[in-house]
């Protein structure tokens, strides 16, 4: 059970309930919107950043299960693993990112996977990367994709401790849509 009740729609501010408008019914989410001063702007990013990414999706999803598993956020990685998916990873692919560079794993991934992978190995642990693998980034990435990895980072690091700070819960069930009364 989450540390605190997530939101209750019949109290919520308008501008939360606009911002919840259309997505997932996600604790996470229900969570987030606690926040009166900046749900809003924080689910907007998490749109930005996944729905709306110009990352291609495989590598996106790359970078989020990575940064789950070295948050230890179980949720983003239940709910990620899902997504990872939905885009064409296979179970195996999906291990291999969470246990690189166990042996094994770097044969279910890129070379560029796995320079994502330790990019943001080193983003989450050092809050850097090195001049070398930048450079292996950057060959790959224009300079507006770069910013973005580093945001999708540091967003879904943010998110991760928020999840396991509140231990939110993960869904069971069927989940439905936001609706608000006046959609």
């Amino acid at each position: 059970m989450a540390r605190i009740p997530y939101v209750d729609l019949a109290t919520a501010p308008e501008r939360t309930l606009q911002a919840l408008e259309g997505k997932r019914s996600i604790n996470i989410f229900r969570l987030i919107a606690q926040s009166d001063n900046a749900a809003p702007e924080v689910l907007a990013l998490g749109h930005k950043l996944s729905r709306e990414s110009s990352l291609p999706p495989v590598q996106r999803e790359v970078v989020i299960l990575r940064v789950a598993q070295l948050s230890q956020a179980t949720y983003q990685a239940h709910e990620h693993h899902a997504v990872a998916l939905r885009h064409g990873f296979t179970e195996e692919k999906i291990t291999a990112v969470a246990e690189y560079p166990a042996a094994g794993s770097a044969e279910h991934l890129t070379d560029f996977e796995r320079d994502l992978i330790e990019f943001t190995d080193s983003v989450v642990e050092t809050t850097t990367a090195p001049d070398d693998l930048f450079a292996r980034i950057s060959a790959v990435y224009n300079h507006s994709e770069v910013v973005e990895l580093v945001l999708m980072i540091g967003f879904y690091m943010m998110v991760g401790r928020v999840m396991n700070t509140f231990e939110v819960d993960l869904e069971t069930g069927p989940v439905e849509v936001f609706r608000t009364a006046s959609a």
